[in-house]
């Protein structure tokens, strides 16, 4: 056994990677205290360990017969991964494993399983167990392990009745059943008309029996055909479970898992399309309307077979039946309409349309109760069913009042508002004929009581057009020639070409990206670029390189994606999204990796395009663009991808650019687009008819090869097209001709040209024009396009809240997780403070005190370049990295303003913290002391405008080379024309025409006795553009005037100057007034035996100040020491730019006080400015200047760029 255990493991360690039992409590806790905070039940699949029993039952099973079988593991672990994917499976295998070698209690385990789950789930755990036993042939013991555990959960009935069904007939007895019912819903395909559906690739006797239970499916064999699920054969007898995604391949025809859910809702009467089809009487152009009309000449009904009812005489036929007045004929999928001349009219592709067009339930007169859900389980015959794609949990019941023509709504369950007309339903709500339900965004329920009829309405996206499309580039190129063609929703088209041939420029016009320089692009009828900002957001585009978050995992990407693309869902619903969609894209295992970057090689090839194109997926478009998402794949994950993309195909308009498939992935498209030189469409239809028109143009011209097939494989290869279309030109001799293509560079000349291709398209398809039945386009009442909301949706402030705090945390985050960021962050800021203050910690009289200190304007200069500095190298390649998603969600409906926002809160973070570090331990070093919170803000605010400037520059290049290399090209000049490095008093000041500009700008410009008595300390005017011109002389004011001495001498001189302007004589006045003088004089002299007991004294100089206590000599008596105040807070080098400042400011010889350096006001148009309060106010308002013009960049370069 032990061997046994062995041979498997390394299976089950690719299988699975993580979940531990102490993970899974810690989980599930945490969830059980939220559920009870918000007050919701709890579900009884949400026991206390129950993944980790669920495993032990599953390996005990697995084991019983004492062989371990890949099919019965591979049973186990997608029962696990599938029914309960909110479970993290990082150490599954350390779980299975460990069970495999324990002995089980299967006892004790089924009466706990017995104790917490609900029936629902018991019986699904019956049906697993009982797929899992089959895998092995069904020996007995494993039987007999069936039977007593489901006895012991209480479930022996329902076991008994599970079996016999599962190995019953289809005919089966129904009074062997408990309750006179089978358990399992059952689905039977087949040839004859016995079958629920048909299939004809299967013999007269042969089966395929399908059961379901809730949203579990299995299919069991009774035929000798081929047929396979999962990529193994499923034998005679045989049976396995099928899972959402997954496909069934019987001969050549393929069934998915939603179709047979399609199938088991049509057997229940709860969803059958319905269209109805008009006929021209003239000629073979038909309409298809969603009522009856007076024209209407066809009723087609799908449901388990298609079902064709003739209204009126049609000139056609349907399986050798003349369509006469009354005449209903059953069809499958596969069958036509054959109208007179052979025209014909595909049944398939008509389904399609009738999905598209929304779902129409007829009441009826004998049930006046409806319920409504997106969950066929919970619904009973002939209720009404929504449309795929309807997230999370609803129901509702509908009563009818047909004689009096009004309803009643009652919400029974609803994870979002439900709504009638404008106003939210909070238990019940009446209504009446023509009211309308509104159940999601861009999905209705219309209510039509009189003519006892409820009608689905969805804001979806049913067809695209491309109508003579062209486009040119600025010198001239052709991008595009006449470009037509017509998508229908449900259809999944590639589209082909050689290089340059023009894929991604057509590609970039159906996105939205790039108007044509002429004809149109329609989305029902309506036209993109006329009405893009309504109209972009149904579309998503998906570019060729990597437009994802490499510092995030894959599930932070997706589930940072299902929040922007889809705000208005809840919390569960986009979990639930993401976890469906790591296990629809075969990243659950891989879901907390990093992504990294291609060079690192975290994840492979294949996982990086899968998370590339997962990342719309996740989100709720209707039409989906791909650019070459196999690109650099190898065959075997090119063909995972375009599974993953054809799944997504059935109920949405999907178009994918693909540069030479191979035969396998080309058969999965329904419609092939091909381009050639120059924008040219040579061909557009179905892969097989391409591979047949080449095939007859290759015979016709005599090319060579008699076929475009591949006999070893039996299917057909498509690079013969472009061996066809490509053909080059030979001489005499056999040698190939060459010619000079418009870049000068020599290629193979072609033997017919692209004009030559496109022209016999144009003849080929007017052909097929007239053989086939056309749809013709009809006015919104008979094709109505889906409605679209130009109103402002309500509760529109919680997405806009959900995306902006998204776009906020995935910034942060990803800045979080950069290790380089975090370096730079932590140390760079730290190692520069303590080199730059050891190396400026220097006084004159050679012992160390701060009043001597001789660089501190040196440093607070350069704490100020650091700060700068870092602020520029941490945003310069912010929006280079980032342009790829910004370019990939600009149809998103997020704002830009969002994006920029976020991404200076989160530079601004990292900048405040090297900021404290640099100020906590430059200040420590140099002794500066008191200032650290007003260095703090002045150094904040000069690393914003270095972020903010950062970011401009990033916006402005295209690679962070080039960033790096503009940084110092903006930092040196700041750094020369600070104030700083160059006194402006010696700086070159006949600057040229901003020298005649700055005295254009004085007050006294021509007098030239006033120019020579013009102050040296005045700002050159190209000075006042540098950011760190105002930043360092705010900096240094600062220091001078609003140090802990400095500032409350300053105090106390404004309360004395203000009772002395008061002239009050009254006593009190005359004591505060002594008072002041008095702790003035005290703060000139002030002395201490240590700094604590100096910051003591200014605590009781604060409280006088303030008028608290009065002065009180007594307070100060042991005021004397070495320490003096004016040593410890006052540094003469700044006391000296301060005073110089001042001199010149108010020298007497100068009618007017000009604007100095280090002046402590500012005048400006007559109005006098604090110089803390006008500086700060330049910093921030450029600083929002920069951030504006940032926003408007990014703006333009995101915008359609028209012709």
């Amino acid at each position: 056994m032990t061997e046994l255990v062995s041979s498997v493991a390394d299976r089950i360690d690719r299988a699975v990677q993580r979940v531990t039992p102490l993970a899974y409590r810690v989980r599930r806790t945490g969830r059980r205290w939220m559920r009870r905070a918000l007050r919701k039940p709890r579900s009884m699949s949400e026991g206390p360990n129950m993944l980790p029993v669920l495993i032990q039952v599953l390996a005990s099973f697995t084991k019983a017969d004492g062989v371990l079988l890949e099919e019965e593991i591979d049973s186990s672990l997608g029962f696990l991964r599938y029914d309960y994917p909110e479970a993290v499976y990082s150490e599954l295998r350390q779980l299975f494993r460990q069970a495999l070698y324990e002995q089980q209690d299967l006892a004790a385990m089924a009466q706990k399983l017995g104790a917490q789950l609900s029936a629902d789930r018991k019986i699904m755990l019956g049906v697993q167990l009982y797929d899992l036993i089959s895998q092995a042939g069904l020996k007995q013991e494993q039987v007999v392990a069936f039977y007593s555990f489901m006895s012991q959960m209480g479930m022996a009935a329902q076991a008994i009745d599970i079996v016999y069904q599962l190995n019953a007939s289809e005919d089966s007895d129904p009074s062997i059943y408990q309750h006179g019912a089978s358990p399992l819903e059952s689905l039977s395909f087949g040839q004859d008309g016995k079958a629920d559906v048909t299939l004809k690739n299967l013999n007269e006797t042969d089966r395929l029996m399908a059961f379901r239970y809730h949203e579990l499916i299995l299919l069991k064999n009774y035929s000798d055909q081929n047929v396979s699920v999962r990529g193994r054969p499923l034998v005679r007898g045989g049976f396995c479970r099928i899972y959402p995604g997954q496909r069934i391949l019987v001969g050549d025809q393929v069934l998915s898992y939603q179709e047979l859910a399609q199938y088991f809702n049509a057997k229940k009467n709860v969803s059958l399309p319905q269209i109805f089809i008009r006929v021209n009487r003239d000629s073979d152009e038909v309409g298809l309307e969603r009522s009856r009309t007076r024209e209407s000449a066809l009723r087609v009904t799908f449901g388990l077979k298609v079902r064709v009812k003739a209204l009126r005489d049609v000139d056609a036929e349907l399986n050798g039946v003349k369509l006469k007045a009354g005449t209903q004929v059953d069809a499958a999928l596969e069958d036509r309409i054959v109208f007179r001349n052979d025209t014909e009219l595909d049944l398939n592709d008509l389904r399609r349309r009738a999905r598209a067009l929304g779902g129409r339930f007829q009441l009826k007169a004998s049930k006046s109760e409806y319920l409504v859900s997106n969950e066929p389980s919970r619904l009973e015959a002939d209720d009404i069913l929504l449309s795929p794609g309807t997230s999370g949990d609803v129901l509702l019941k509908i009563f009818c009042d047909y004689d009096r023509r009004v309803g009643q709504l009652e919400v029974i369950e609803a994870d979002r508002p439900i709504m009638v007309g404008d106003t939210v339903v909070r238990a019940t709500a009446p209504l009446k004929d023509g009211d309308t339900i509104r159940i999601d965004i861009g999905q209705f329920l219309r209510c039509n009581f009189s003519e006892r009829i409820i009608e689905e309405e969805r804001n979806i996206i049913r067809t695209l057009e491309a109508n003579e499309i062209t486009h040119r580039f600025g010198k001239g190129g052709i991008g595009l020639e006449g470009i037509s063609f017509s998508i229908a929703r449900g259809e999944l088209v590639c589209v082909m070409g050689a290089s340059g041939s023009g894929k991604s420029t057509l590609m970039r016009v159906l996105a939205g990206q790039l108007q044509p320089t002429s004809g149109e692009v329609l989305l029902n009828g309506q036209s993109l670029y006329q009405d893009l900002d309504t109209l972009k957001h149904y579309v998503s585009y998906m570019p060729q390189q990597d437009a994802f978050d490499e510092h995030l995992t894959i599930g932070e990407n997706l589930l940072f994606a299902a929040a922007i693309r889809a705000p208005h869902l809840s919390r569960r619903d986009r979990t639930r999204r993401l976890e469906a969609k790591l296990v629809e894209l075969g990243l659950g295992e891989r879901r907390d990796a990093v992504v990294g970057s291609p060079e690192k090689k975290t994840l492979s090839g294949g996982e990086r395009k899968r998370l590339n194109i997962g990342l719309d997926m996740i989100g709720m478009s209707d039409i989906y663009l791909f650019d070459e998402p196999t690109s650099g794949l190898s065959s075997k994950d090119s063909e995972h991808v375009m599974e993953i993309i054809r799944s997504m195909a059935h109920n949405k308009i999907v178009i994918v650019t693909i540069h030479q498939p191979s035969s396998k992935i080309f058969q999965m498209f329904h419609k092939a687009i091909l381009l050639d030189k120059g924008g040219r469409l040579v061909f557009f239809g179905t892969p097989s008819d391409m591979l047949r028109y080449f095939a007859e143009a290759e015979h016709q011209h005599q090319f060579g090869a008699e076929l475009g097939a591949c006999p070893s494989c039996g299917t057909t290869r498509p690079e013969f097209i472009f061996d066809v279309l490509e053909t080059p030109l030979r001489d005499l001799s056999g040698d190939i001709i060459y010619e000079e293509n418009s870049r000068g560079h020599l290629v193979a000349a072609r033997r017919y040209s692209p004009e030559f291709w496109r022209d016999k398209y144009e003849a080929f398809r007017l052909i097929q024009d007239v053989k086939q039945v056309s749809l013709r386009k009809e006015a919104p009442s008979s094709l109505p396009a889906a409605p679209v909301q130009k109103k402002r949706l309500p509760f529109r402030w919680h997405d806009e809240w959900t995306q902006f705090r998204t776009v906020l945390r995935r910034a942060f985050v990803s800045k979080l997780r950069n290790r380089a960021n975090l370096v730079i962050t932590i140390g760079v800021s730290p190692v520069l403070a303590l080199l730059i203050a050891t190396i400026l910690r220097y006084s004159e009289n050679g012992t160390y005190d701060f009043a001597s200190a001789y660089h501190i304007p040196t440093f607070l200069f350069l704490g100020l370049i650091v700060a700068m500095f870092l602020g520029l190298t941490n945003s310069a390649d912010d929006i280079i990295r980032d342009r790829p998603v910004l370019q990939r969600e600009r149809n998103v409906n997020v704002r830009l303003s969002y994006y920029v926002v976020s991404k200076t809160l989160t530079l601004g973070v990292f900048a405040l913290v090297q900021c404290i570090l640099f100020v906590l331990i430059g200040n420590y070093v140099l002794e500066i002391r008191g200032m650290f919170w007003i260095d703090l803000a002045i150094m904040f605010m000069t690393a914003i405008g270095g972020v903010a400037l950062g970011l401009l520059i990033s916006s402005l290049v295209a690679d962070p080379k080039t960033a790096a290399n503009i940084v110092p090209l903006v930092l040196i000049p700041q750094i020369i024309m600070g104030g700083a490095l160059i006194k402006y008093e010696d700086m070159n000041r006949n600057l040229g025409l901003l020298y005649s500009l700055s005295h254009w700008f004085s007050e006294h410009p021509s007098a030239d006795k006033n120019r020579k008595t013009e102050s040296k300390l005045q700002v050159p005017f190209v000075c006042q553009f540098i950011a760190m011109r105002w930043s360092y002389e705010e900096m240094i004011v600062a220091q001078a005037k609003l140090n802990p001495l400095t500032r409350r001498q300053d105090h106390a001189q404004r309360e004395i100057d203000r009772l002395v302007a008061q002239h009050r004589k009254d006593p009190e006045a005359t004591k505060r007034l002594d008072d002041l003088k008095e702790t003035l004089a005290l703060l000139s002299g002030l002395e201490a035996k240590s700094v604590g007991d100096l910051d003591h004294y200014l605590g009781l100089v604060d409280q006088i100040l303030n008028g608290k206590r009065p002065f009180d000599r007594a307070l100060f008596k042991n005021a004397n020491g070495p320490v003096t105040a004016e040593q410890i807070y006052v540094n003469q080098k700044v006391s000296d730019l301060m005073s110089n400042a001042e001199m010149d400011q108010s020298d007497y010889r100068r009618g007017n006080k000009p604007n100095v350096f280090f002046g402590a006001q500012k005048r400006y148009f007559g109005i006098k400015f604090g110089v803390f309060f006008f500086n700060t106010s330049v910093l921030i308002l450029s600083s929002l200047g920069l951030l504006g013009l940032l926003h408007w960049i990014l703006r333009r370069e995101l915008e359609v760029r028209r012709s």
